[in-house]
């Protein structure tokens, strides 16, 4: 039997900011769940990653979020809607599958 991993990508939103804190520049949450996630972000001046991107944009949302699921990660959060930056992750994901980058595990 086979068992697939899966990695809820809303566990590694950062954390909310105190009000008033005024530590170091914060990344949006969406760069920052990819970085936490991943350990880097898609590469857009590339023109693989723009391919890619287009595709994922292109297609359905529905069809994104099972395809990632199927990845082995689940892009929805605790209210069933996608996290910031899904489409980020489902290219990060494509980008592995097709040898562009290199993915922590």
């Amino acid at each position: 039997m086979s068992t697939l991993k899966i990695i809820r990508a809303a566990d590694y939103l950062p954390k909310p900011e105190k009000s008033g804190d005024l530590e170091s520049f914060q990344l949006p949450r969406s760069e920052s769940l990819l970085i936490n996630l991943f350990g880097d972000m898609p590469d857009y001046s590339n023109p693989e990653f723009e391919k890619l991107w287009q595709e994922v944009f292109d297609a359905d949302c529905k069809d994104v979020i099972t395809w990632c699921l199927e990845k082995g990660v689940d892009i929805l959060d605790g209210n069933n809607e996608p996290v910031p930056g899904w489409r980020d992750i489902a290219v990060m994901l494509k980008a592995r599958d097709q040898g562009l980058v290199v993915i922590r595990e």
